[in-house]
This record gives C-alpha cells, structure tokens and sequence, in this order.
C-alpha cells in the first residue's frame, strides 16, 4: 500500500516470484487484512483505491479456493465486510480478468472504473456453487435476482463496457492514469457514494424475474445449485444485507463440500494440469513464429497453427491429397469468421503463409518438422522433429506423438531433452492439441483405456446384461460414448487388432463377431444391428449370449445399472493404475484427463482415477479381484502398494 494526497492506494499482485498466477490465497488475504489494520488506524485517509499490478488482479485456477476458509488467515466475506465498513468511499480500477475473489471485492466498491480490455468471469457454477463472499448477494441487490444468476450461470466472458449494464462495473476507461482515478475518487467523497441496492426498490418485479428460472435447472446435474442461487437471491432482497450475506455463506459452504463440487473441480483442476508437463512449475509461454514442415498431418493443426501466427509447409507423397488438406483449411478457416474468432482480412494474412514442399528437401530451413515415422523420406535437420506413429514399443531417436481420440500423446525419445520436449509441448498447444505424456510400450494411452473399456462392457453382458442395457446404464451415467456402441463405430476389426497388439485376450462375444464377419458399423451389423446409421438391437443375440455363457460356465445374473457402472469404472481404473505403474503414464490426473476426452466421462464423475480415490481403493480392489474371476486383469501390484502406505491415486498428481 501507498498513501498519497490522503488516498491509500492497495495494490494486489497477479502472480507469485516465479510468475504463477496468484488467486487470494491466505497469504495474500493475511497481507490485505494488514494493509485494511494500517487504513482504518490512520484518520488521515480519505479515501482507499484498490487495484490490479500490471499483469492484473490476482486469478485462481479454482475459484472456489478463494472463498475457503483458513484458519490461519481471515476468509474473503470478511475482508468485504471489513472493506465495505471503513466509512470511506473505496474505488476499484478493475484490469485484466475479474472473477473470483476480484469479483467480490468489486461488488464491495462504491465505484468501479473498468480499464479497457477488462473482461468479467465466473466459472463457480461450472464447478458447482457459486462466487460467494458477498458477490451474489450485492449484485442481485444491484440489479435484480434474475440478472445476477443469469451472469453466474453464463460464466462470461463479458466485456467491460457490456458489464456496465451488468452492474458489474459504473464506467470504462481507455488508459486511466492516476491522475484520473485520483479525480474520480475525489468526487466521489464530495457528491457522495450511490446507492448499490437499486433492484430492492421494486420487490415484485424482482421475485417476477425469478420466476421462470426455477423450472431451469430441474433433470440436471445442477438442480440443487440452481435451488441455491433462487434461495440466495430471494434472501438479498427480503433479508437484511448481513442476515442476507451469513445466508449466501452458509449455502456456498454447503454447495463447495457436496461430492458434484469436489467431482468439478477435480476435472477442471486436471485441465490446468494438462497445460502442464510434469514437473513444470508452469508452461512455456507460446513460441514465437516459426516455420514448421508437416507432412500428411490434420489440417486443423495446420490451421491453427496459420492462425497462431506460424509459416507452414504442407507437404505428402501424394502431392495430389494436399489439395484437399487446403481446401479443409479454408473451411475451417470459414467457420472461424462466422464464428466472429477470426477477422476476414486476418485470414486472407494466414493464407499468405500456407506453402507446399515437394519432397522432404522442400523442409529446409524449418524450424520444427511434423512428420509420420513411416514415411522413406529423409528429412533435413531441424530444431525440433516428432514422428506420428499409432504405436511407439520402444524408445525412439525422435519423439513420438500418438493421436487418438483428441489426445496427443507424447512418447520422449532415448535420452530426450528435457527443455526441446517442453518447446515441443508448447508447440503442440498452440496446435489446439490436448497433449499428454507417455512412454514406451505396445499401443497408446488412449488405445489401453478404450479396450479397457470395451472388455469390460463385455464382461457385464456375459454376466447377465444385454448389450443396450450396459450402453444404456452408461450412457445414464453422463458417459458421451457408449462402450459397445464405440465398438461398432471404430470397427470390431479394428478393434481385433488392437488386441492383438496389446497382446490381450479379447472376449468370446467380440471374438464370435469379428469370426463371422460382423466388423461393426460399416458392415451393418456388431454388437447392433447398423440400418441408415441407426443402431438397433440384434434380435437373436439371445440366444447366442446364451450359448456362449453356457460354454464359459457362467451362470447369468441380474446386473442393475449402478452395478455396471461400478464394474466399468473399476476396469477402466485398473487400467489406468497399470499405465501408471509402467510409466506408461505419469499423473493421475492425466489418465482422468485422457478419460474425460477419450471415452466421453462425464465431468461429474471427475475422472477414473478421482473416482476409485471416492469409492476407497479397498471396494475397488475388491471387486477387481472378483471381476477377475470372470476374466478381467489381475489388479495392478500399484493398488497394494498404495493401500499399505495409506495412499490415494491423488498422491501420484
């Protein structure tokens, strides 16, 4: 804090020494209950303006964490209050991003100058609660109920001069400088603070508005927050302002330690962490513009790439297919101005930058080259190279990168370069792909989890279920992709081979269908019968599941949907333990993250890993061991290791 002219200017740091982005953390709440000690003992202050750095105010990578309670430090709702009764006019010169605590300290002020580019967000209801130390409360008793749960269930982006409106801030400035905030501040003490609960004048238009909200959440994952919000709401207009703020605290208190919060936030929390290698304090900023070779790559890598600012070759040892790859950028890049994401004459500079390479020697002078390992071309030397293949056993003299199912997986070459492979990750980002590291072994991250999956489908409908009864319980669940179903659509032939690859046993009932040439989807008929791309039953697979249960011994059950869902999901978990254990994976969180995307799990669920941690790995283990009487893996040696030092997967990142 400085004082000036009998104003105390309070600045809040964005980011930490080591450039990570800080949110309120109890340091930093322990700081502003100092500096508000210093400002209420000297009677000499006027005013108080608080304010961002240069980099911004400080933004949490979880929003709920900066409403926690510490004992070690005093809690966000009571540095409000402490603000909003020094007696004293405060002013918030917002920058950068608002949200979180930002956002309730700015509700505290009694004027708020946005600079321009500012931009309001909230993503508390995405992770199930809402912002709280006052925000809902003094918004809805700015503008209305309505208006106050419609931005906190939006989520944002929304931009300074839109947020006037919002009663998120009073007015913007292009480049305020002190000068001007000093001024500002000063009127503000001569005329007067406005009032900030204009929305109570009208109580029944308010609980009007409210009214057709209350039929939206209902059959969601989110009714009971959406049940919270109205509550809160309704008590900021008809409860005193602390009765209203204690009600708001003690709801968000309740919402945050529910399991759907815990769940949200852990797979938001392992989307950060994708940005992150492992052992990153925090990653490399985008690389520079460069000139990168890619031959026979997707063309929205090459888009994004255009439009991150790159030169690049395209190049294939058909030159006739490149054409099409052009043609496909030009659409994504289309989409993208309708879109309103990229303006017309900025593709037109893109454009201006996509080249062609005749054979590998058009490469020269590249600056990073993608490539596909199989490929009899000799390329020419470039600072960083990664070779695509499906399959990486063993360790290369290049990475590899495995794509499947919108994961990137990195597989580091022999002896890789710890600070190339970090560029290269970067790089890769910047190419909108979800990156993950991995290791050596037979098939990829994503291709081990689908199986997994697949085989433990399976498994439910040998043990009693039918086919769309295990697809149906999962899909109940949240899952986007059906496990079967999935099958079909990758090809039972395909889905064979993968086996084979893996070195696994595939199952009688996929082993039956690919001997028969029921290959999935484009053949018409798999695990469903295939007619103008809808999936129908296949009506005699009754008496074929009967037969093959009678040849394994089994005597068929009644299998509820939860208890499929527990079967699948320990399969899946056990897998991800095995990826682990073989480093062929190097986080938890990335196998829930590979997951989420790969497979479609929900995010209420949080990830596989996350929800064996819930479920107590003892359960899990357990049931691993009976489900391995019907043929599924052996539990990882990694789930023993983890109980007997009374460890969870979260311990492993």
């Amino acid at each position: 804090m400085r004082t000036q002219d009998g104003l105390a200017w309070i600045t809040l740091c964005a980011h930490d020494e080591n450039g990570v982005p800080l949110g309120f953390t109890p340091d930093l709440r322990s700081a502003i209950a100092e500096v508000l000690d210093l400002v209420e003992g000297d009677r000499h202050l006027r005013g108080v303006i608080v304010q961002g750095d240069a980099d911004g105010w400080p933004v949490a990578s979880d929003p709920i964490d900066d409403f926690s309670t510490d004992f070690d430090a005093p809690d966000l709702g009571a540095l409000c209050s402490r603000l909003a009764g020094l007696g004293r006019p405060v002013l918030a010169r917002l920058s950068g991003v608002i949200s979180g605590g930002a956002l309730a300290l700015s509700q505290v002020a009694d004027l708020r100058i946005a600079e321009a580019g500012t931009v309001f967000v909230t993503h508390a209801f995405a992770l199930g609660a809402f912002p709280s130390a006052g925000t809902l409360v003094r918004l809805a008793r700015r503008v209305g109920g309505a208006r106050a749960i419609s931005f906190v269930t939006g989520g944002g982006p929304i931009e300074a001069t839109a947020g006037i409106s919002r009663g998120l801030c009073d007015l913007t400035l292009t480049h305020p400088d002190p000068a001007q905030i000093s001024a500002a501040l000063k009127l503000l003490i001569s005329e007067g603070v406005p009032r900030a609960d204009a929305a109570l004048d009208d109580p029944g238009g308010y609980l009007s508005a409210l009214a057709p909200l209350r039929e939206t959440f209902a059959e969601t994952p989110f009714a009971e927050v959406g049940h919270r919000l109205l509550e809160v709401v309704e008590s900021a207009l008809l409860l005193p302002l602390d009765e209203a703020l204690s009600f708001e605290q003690v709801a968000f208190e309740e919402l945050s330690a529910e399991p759907l919060s815990h769940a949200l936030r852990h797979a938001a929390a392992c989307e950060v962490l994708a940005q992150h290698l492992p052992g990153e304090l925090r990653p490399l900023d985008p690389p520079a513009p460069m000139r990168i070779g890619l031959w026979e790559q997707p063309a929205s890598l090459a888009a994004a790439f255009l439009e991150a600012g790159h030169q690049v070759a395209l190049g294939a040892s058909d030159l006739d297919s490149v054409e099409p790859i052009f043609a496909s950028i030009a659409e994504i890049q289309e989409e993208r101005v309708r879109q309103g994401a990229l303006e017309a004459d900025r593709q037109e500079i893109d454009w201006a930058r996509l080249g062609v390479a005749v054979g590998a020697a058009g490469f020269s002078g590249c600056d990073a080259l993608i490539v596909p390992g199989d490929a009899n071309e000799e390329w020419p030397e470039a600072a960083l190279l990664a070779e695509t293949r499906a399959n990486a056993p063993a360790p290369a003299s290049v990475p590899i990168l495995i794509r499947a199912g919108g994961i990137c997986e990195i597989v580091p070459a022999a002896d890789q370069d710890r600070e190339a492979l970090r560029r290269l990750a970067a790089l890769l980002r910047q190419g909108d792909e979800r990156v993950v590291l991995g290791g050596p072994g037979a098939g990829g991250i994503v291709e081990h989890l689908r199986l997994a999956y697949i085989a433990a489908a399976e498994r439910s409908v040998l043990a009693g279920a039918s086919v769309a009864q295990v697809d149906m319980a999962l899909r109940r669940e949240g899952f986007i992709k059906a496990p079967l179903r999935l099958a079909d659509e990758i090809g039972i032939d395909r889905v064979m081979e993968q086996f084979a690859r893996l070195k696994r046993a595939p199952g009688p009932l996929l082993s039956l269908l690919a001997l028969e040439g029921n290959f999935g989807r484009r053949h018409g008929r798999g695990f469903y019968h295939w007619s103008g791309g809808e999936a129908r039953p296949v009506l005699e697979q009754g008496e074929v599941l009967t037969a093959l249960r009678r040849e394994a011994g089994i005597v068929p059950r009644r299998l509820s949907n939860s208890q499929i869902r527990a079967r699948v999901m320990a399969e899946l978990a056990n897998e991800g333990a095995w990826l682990l254990q073989h480093s062929r994976i190097h986080r938890a969180c990335d196998v829930d993250f590979a997951a989420r995307h790969a497979l479609g799990l929900p995010e209420t669920l949080g990830g596989l890993m996350f929800a064996a941690d819930r479920e107590g790995l003892l359960t899990t283990r357990k049931l691993l061991r009976t489900l391995r009487e019907e043929g599924a893996r052996e539990p990882a040696t990694l789930w023993d290791v983890l109980i007997r030092n009374g460890n969870r997967f979260a311990d492993l990142g």
